[in-house]
């Protein structure tokens, strides 16, 4: 593969996967040598939204990931895969794509639907036997072909339980350019910053597209993810599997390159007899964050999915009491996207909750008025019927994952701010310098959720947020201008129960 010579470092943001999808499909169809894809998800029936995609007649990412193959470029698709048992529907859906991928491709292709290597020890399938029994139970009503092998296995009582996954999402165009960031490829994410649709339509997420030296080092990354698969016995359904050719050396280089740098959380297999998941291995977001809290002194700006990890939250705490200026915007969904549409309220899911309580609760008693909790919601009434309606309104779903610190540092990426992205998960994310970056990517987010209501008040001032919060919230939904509502604490800490037994890096 021809490596490129140019190392300057350029960052362009990408709001909503209006601006990704786009972006992404033209990344691919520039590439002239190598193609190196990973994702949660990744639906080859995913429709095109490019003009330059349209031009050539292509309509889904099956087609355009058959066209860059017979253009004669080497595409490696690593999708992952997710435990067959607890998370069967997601388990047979991750093998549908990889399955339709391999199916379509020309020579040269190579698609693995890779599961994490960690596996739980035995002892936890005695501790979870009647749960496993019930969900081997369920895989009984599915029919002969939507089955996997593994699948198969586990009805004959051969069962693993893994409860870590491949969480990021990126591609490399030719070693040089890249996509990376937390939105994954099918028709769910696709959303704009209008968020017009019905509330389980709407999709809120930041990507960042990116050249220079981070992205070799993100290429790296995807090699030893890619070697890690095949060594975990990822299903194949492409060509056979190969390694990838290593990167030209770059540290001279990188030692003066004052542009983004690479993130990674990645794991172990792990070993022991009490071992419920793997074993951490490469921890930087979580050490990334820490540092970057310990140097904030008069603004955090966070979007996250979820906030669960409490060493984040003391970390942040820390902050908060060395800098008595310092503020701490954080905007959350109202609850994760499978208590509000898919209607969970298992055990699990009301531990994970009762987690992120906890950090709110250390957090609140830190920064006092200093710290805003504030969830999107659209500027109209709900539609009949909508579940979890807030103040009126549908929700916003927020799935993006930035940190934003002062005007200095900046992370966007795959990992959430809990257990899992910190020490379990594999994850990618970058970490940016500089005022025009960080404060450009802050100044246009707020915006979205503002909209207009930046250029009456203070938007670096966590008590100004949750000021027009309130004022939005007493208004009637089709009156509101502004995006933003007030965390629904209170429904949350109903929900919420505490389940010790399980480790928090679970969630």
């Amino acid at each position: 593969m021809a490596m490129g010579r140019d190392y300057q470092s350029q960052l362009e943001p990408l709001i909503t996967a209006a601006e990704m999808f786009p972006a992404l499909e033209r990344l691919c169809l520039k590439t002239r040598d190598e193609l190196l894809m990973s994702f949660r998800v990744l639906d080859p029936m995913t429709r095109l939204r490019s003009e330059e995609a349209a031009e050539l007649g292509l309509n889904t990412w099956a087609d355009l990931i058959a066209h860059m193959a017979d253009q004669g470029v080497k595409i490696r698709l690593l999708i992952a895969d997710f435990d067959p048992i607890f998370t069967a529907d997601l388990h047979q859906d991750a093998w549908r794509c990889a399955r339709q991928f391999g199916q379509r491709q020309a020579p040269g292709t190579e698609v693995l639907c890779a599961p994490h290597e960690g596996k739980s020890a035995p002892l936890w399938k005695r501790i979870f036997a009647s749960k496993l029994h019930e969900k081997v139970e369920e895989l009984k009503r599915y029919t002969a072909e939507q089955l996997t092998p593994l699948q198969y296995r586990a009805l004959q009582g051969d069962v693993t339980m893994r409860p870590a996954s491949i969480h990021q999402k990126f591609a490399i165009s030719d070693g040089t350019d890249a996509v990376i960031g937390g939105i994954d490829v099918n028709e769910r994410r696709y959303d704009d910053e209008d968020h017009e649709g019905k509330p389980e339509e709407t999709w809120h997420d930041v990507s960042l597209k990116v050249r220079g030296l981070a992205v070799q080092d993100l290429r790296q990354h995807f090699s030893d993810c890619w070697e890690r698969a095949i060594r975990a016995g990822a299903a194949s359904f492409g060509e056979e599997a190969t390694a990838l050719t290593e990167n030209e050396p770059t540290e001279t280089r990188r030692r003066l390159d004052s542009g983004p740098r690479l993130l990674r959380t990645q794991s172990n297999a792990g070993t022991g007899r009490w071992r419920i998941g793997p074993t951490p291995l490469i921890m930087e977001h979580e050490q990334a964050h820490e540092a970057a809290f310990e140097s904030a002194g008069r603004l955090v700006y966070i979007e996250t999915q979820f906030f669960r990890h409490i060493p984040l939250a003391k970390s942040l705490a820390r902050a908060a009491e060395s800098s008595p200026r310092l503020e701490l915007i954080l905007v959350i969904p109202t609850e994760p996207e499978r208590i509000i549409f898919g209607g969970d309220d298992g055990v699990d899911a009301r531990h994970a909750q009762a987690l992120q309580l906890r950090c709110l609760t250390i957090l609140r008693k830190a920064f006092g008025d200093r710290l805003a909790v504030v969830s999107p919601a659209q500027p109209r009434p709900a539609p009949d019927g909508t579940p979890m309606p807030l103040h009126g309104a549908g929700i916003v779903y927020l799935h993006s994952k930035v940190t934003l610190v002062d005007d200095q540092i900046g992370i966007v990426g795959s990992a959430n701010l809990n257990g899992r992205s910190m020490r379990w998960d594999t994850e990618a994310s970058l970490q940016f310098y500089g005022e025009k970056h960080v404060r450009g990517l802050r100044d246009r987010l707020m915006a979205t959720w503002l909209r207009g209501a930046e250029k009456r008040m203070d938007p670096t001032r966590a008590v100004e947020w949750m000021k027009l919060a309130k004022v939005e919230s007493e208004k009637k939904p089709e009156d509101r201008k502004a995006y933003i509502l007030p965390w629904p604490e209170e429904r949350n800490r109903r929900f919420a129960r505490p389940l010790p037994i399980l480790p928090p890096e679970m969630f």
